[in-house]
């Protein structure tokens, strides 16, 4: 193969990788996993706070605990950021990941002392 198009295949195959790993970032695949959600006094405190000025306008009349009865924090983590799709009504989740993490812990732990609800 002569040089010139010896180049120019490696220029394409190079192209092509960069957009496949684009992609692939995109869709989380070549993201490193998410740290875990730890329980903590600090993250409780924070999620406590988060819900209360965030979500009890709401939520005082529709009661949460119920509802993530036996959820782990990482399937409330999952579902805060899917808000809207998973439940029409719910306003996405405007917040840090650290606030997000933060609410997921407290709103597990809330659930954990709930019976299920519907």
């Amino acid at each position: 193969m002569a040089p010139r198009t010896r180049n120019a295949a490696l220029a394409l195959a190079l192209a092509a990788l960069a957009i496949a790993a684009a992609y692939a970032w995109e869709a989380g695949s070549l993201r490193p996993p998410p740290a875990p959600l730890v329980s903590s006094p600090e993250a409780l405190a924070l999620g406590e706070r988060i819900l209360a000025g965030r979500c009890l306008h709401c939520h005082a009349a529709i009661p949460l605990a119920p509802r993530v009865a036996g959820w782990t924090a990482e399937r409330v983590y999952q579902a805060l950021g899917r808000l809207p799709e998973l439940y029409p009504a719910m306003p996405p989740f405007h917040g840090t990941d650290e606030e997000r993490r933060a609410l997921a812990i407290y709103l597990a732990a809330l659930g954990a002392r709930a019976p299920p609800g519907p």
